[in-house]
């Protein structure tokens, strides 16, 4: 049977294991700072990246709505706390029998192993809707809401999208708004999920959709978006909803990279410790992977699997492993701070177990951020901290 990883080292008397990171968003960054502080000195680590702009893109919502200035970092500055090179550029294609990638710039980089977290591209799903991919659509859709003085506002679902967070966040905040200025609209959500927030299970279903009728939101479950036209949302099923404004999240779809075996969506399958199947040292983490829930906490977690396997092939003793993905995020919208929580099994979907499914009003990580990772997090809120003026939260 051929390999597709190495195997751990005997010895310590070795070179440094020289780590490649391919892509610049939450799970390379959790990465560089995880595997630096498990291996030490026996990895070297180099990240390509597009731009070295790190967007918390968990704030958008709020950055729309909420008049709160976006959260954006540095890669630079995590590539330097963690002793990383930094090359603004991008994989093309991966040779992993060669231990080589072309670049986009038509240079060529070595590695002992490589690590792809190059994320995914956001496509509009639904024809003639407002599609709200991060912070750069905020203005758009804080424009849509700012415009509409009666009628319906719908924030929408496409068939195939598990990471819905976002909309329910826009339409309290919307919600809210629209009560304080006394405007006639009626704010909707249309899911094709069976509950809301499905994939937090049934116990945070059960808090928001009180949240949800408490600010007058409709919720209209089992319903996917088809597109829209003449005022009108067309479902799957082609029944038609008035709507004065549509708001939908968009289809995420992987980056092609030649030599990286992918799906028809272009996400790539890993096992359990993170790694390409089909290919040699190679790995992956992050949105790109085809693990469906598509949030920053769980591509940190899976960039902090893969940190360990790498520290354990360079010697360091650490024990690879493997746990169990949990969502965690802070509700946007909810006045009081909501914190919601959830363990997911290997397929994302939220488990059975009435503890599984948490929604409190006390923090149950620290640093209290909506975006955690154990190490990316602790991070940004000591930079925030250091650096105000530049990163106003």
């Amino acid at each position: 049977m051929t390999r597709n990883h190495r195997t751990p080292p005997m010895t310590d008397a070795r070179e440094p294991l020289r780590v490649l990171v391919a892509g610049g968003g939450v799970a390379a960054a959790e990465l560089l700072l995880a595997l630096r502080a498990l291996a030490g000195e026996r990895v070297t680590l180099e990240v390509v990246a597009r731009t070295t702009a790190l967007p918390v893109r968990a704030s958008a919502p709020a950055a729309a709505l909420a008049s709160t200035p976006p959260q954006t970092f540095d890669l630079r500055d995590v590539a330097a706390d963690a002793a990383a090179g930094v090359r603004v550029d991008a994989v093309e294609a991966v040779a992993s029998r060669a231990h080589r990638v072309r670049l986009a710039s038509g240079a060529t980089a070595d590695y002992d192993a490589l690590v792809l977290a190059t994320g995914v591209r956001a496509c509009a799903a639904v024809p003639g809707a407002l599609t709200f991919r991060d912070h750069r659509d905020g203005p758009l859709v804080a424009r849509a809401v700012d415009e509409i003085q009666h009628g319906r506002l719908v924030f929408t679902v496409p068939a195939g999208v598990a990471w819905t967070l976002p909309l329910y966040e826009l339409s309290l905040l919307a919600a809210e708004r629209f009560g304080r200025d006394r405007r006639d609209v009626e704010t909707m959500i249309v899911t094709p999920e069976r509950r809301a927030l499905e994939v937090f299970g049934a116990a945070v279903s059960d808090r928001v959709e009180q949240l949800l009728e408490d600010r007058g939101v409709r919720l209209l479950r089992g319903a996917a978006a088809a597109a829209v036209q003449r005022g009108r949302l067309t479902l799957a099923t082609g029944e038609g909803i008035a709507a004065d404004r549509v708001v939908a999240v968009p289809r995420l779809v992987g980056r092609r990279l030649a030599g990286v075996p992918a799906d028809w969506n272009n996400l790539v399958d890993t096992d359990a410790a993170g790694r390409v199947r089909e290919l040699v040292d190679v790995y992956a983490a992050g949105d790109m992977t085809r693990f469906p829930v598509k949030q920053g906490g769980i591509a940190a977690q899976q960039a902090d699997t893969v940190a360990a396997a790498l520290a354990a092939c360079a010697g360091t003793g650490v024990e690879a492993s493997t746990p169990r993905p949990v969502l965690r995020s802070r509700l946007l919208g909810a006045g009081a701070p909501l914190y919601l929580r959830a363990e997911l099994d290997d397929h994302g979907r939220p488990l059975a177990s009435t503890a599984a499914s948490v929604a409190t009003g006390e923090p149950p990580w620290w640093p209290a951020a909506k975006l955690f990772a154990r190490h990316l997090t602790p991070w940004m809120a000591a930079r925030a901290a250091s650096h105000p003026p530049a990163l106003a939260v």
